[in-house]
C-alpha cells in the first residue's frame, strides 16, 4: 500500500423494513419547516414526516375522487374558512406564561 493510503472503515446503519433513498431539491424555507414538523411530530425523523404527509395526500385523494364519482360539489372559500374558524375555536385557549423580572 502507497505511503499516503489510508484505510477507511465505517459501518452503516440499516433502515428497518424496506425502504427506498431519494432527494428532493428544496428551497432553504422549505426544509427548515421540513426538518421542525419532523422534530415536532417524529422526533426529528424528515422521513416518518414525509411518509405522514403522503399518507394523508393520498387519503385526501381518495376522497376527492369519492366527491367526483357522486357529484359532491367542492367547499367554496367561505365555506372553508367556516370551518376552520369552527375547529380553531375547539381548540383549547394556551396558557399565558407570566414572566418574573430577573
Amino acid at each position: 500500500m502507497p505511503e499516503d493510503a489510508r484505510v477507511v472503515c465505517y459501518t452503516a446503519i440499516m433502515r428497518p423494513g424496506k425502504t427506498k433513498t431519494t432527494s428532493f431539491s428544496l428551497d432553504a424555507k422549505t426544509l427548515k419547516n421540513l426538518k421542525a414538523l419532523a422534530a415536532r411530530h417524529h422526533g426529528g425523523n424528515v422521513s416518518a414526516l414525509l411518509k405522514e404527509i403522503a399518507g394523508r395526500e393520498a387519503k385526501l385523494a381518495a376522497a376527492e375522487a369519492y366527491f367526483d364519482k357522486y357529484g359532491i360539489l367542492p367547499l367554496s372559500d367561505d365555506d372553508i374558512e367556516r370551518i376552520e374558524a369552527e375547529w380553531q375555536a375547539a381548540l383549547p385557549k394556551k396558557k399565558n406564561k407570566k414572566r418574573h423580572a430577573a
